[in-house]
């Protein structure tokens, strides 16, 4: 059994609107998934607002989640989970969440 642990994801805002969530890219990597939803905890693996399965790293080298059409306001909570596939089997990290300042 592989001990392959999910990367703590980056979360940025954006200028504007929007927000980012990434982790870094590394060999063994094909997938990574953003599960989130706004200022309600996630109940259950269905339960979100947001889901997108990225396939290819961004230029930067990282595997990224971008959703500008979110206005986000101090005091907001984004909660999440996120899912890598890792030499082909799916590793989650799961109860995250990130305040906006």
């Amino acid at each position: 059994m592989s001990s392959y642990q999910v990367p703590v994801a980056k979360v940025e805002l954006l200028s504007g609107r929007g927000f980012s969530v990434s982790i870094p890219d590394e060999r063994g990597i094909s997938l990574f998934a953003f599960h989130g939803k706004l200022n309600e905890p996630i109940t259950d693996l269905s339960d979100q607002h947001w889901a997108a399965d990225i396939v290819n790293t961004d230029a930067n080298g990282r595997w990224t989640y971008t959703n500008r059409n979110v206005e986000l306001y101090k005091g907001d909570v984004i909660y999440y989970w996120t899912t890598v596939r890792f030499h082909g089997v799916d590793y989650q990290r799961m109860h995250q969440e990130e305040e906006v300042p």
